[in-house]
């Protein structure tokens, strides 16, 4: 259930931004840092291998597509969670047992 509304909210980010580019003629970018307003020069960390990738999904990734991957990775964990969660509900099935014989030693 909230996997899928994190996908149509993507999809309506998708939908606004499609009737923008209709209405104006040029693309919207709807990102992260538009919607938060962060400065384009923020740094986040000192360390370059962090703050390359960040700035890529915060500035340079349209809005829509961070929350349907984000969508798809919500539906992927509580399917997994539901995997995991069911096998400890099961129980071992119980060894099969064995006939009794009809004509044994009664005496």
């Amino acid at each position: 259930m909230t996997a899928g509304i994190v996908f149509l909210i993507g999809l309506m980010f998708l939908a606004t931004q499609l009737m923008e580019q209709g209405r104006t003629g040029e693309w919207p970018g709807i990102t992260l840092a538009s919607e938060f307003n962060i400065p384009a020069d923020r740094v986040f960390s000192g360390w370059l291998i962090l703050d390359k990738p960040i700035h890529f999904v915060l500035d340079d990734v349209q809005l829509w597509i961070v929350l349907v991957f984000t969508a798809a990775l919500v539906y992927w964990a509580i399917d997994w969670t539901d995997e995991q969660l069911s096998r400890l509900g099961r129980r071992a099935p119980p060894p099969p047992q064995q006939p009794e014989l009809a004509g044994g030693n009664s005496g």
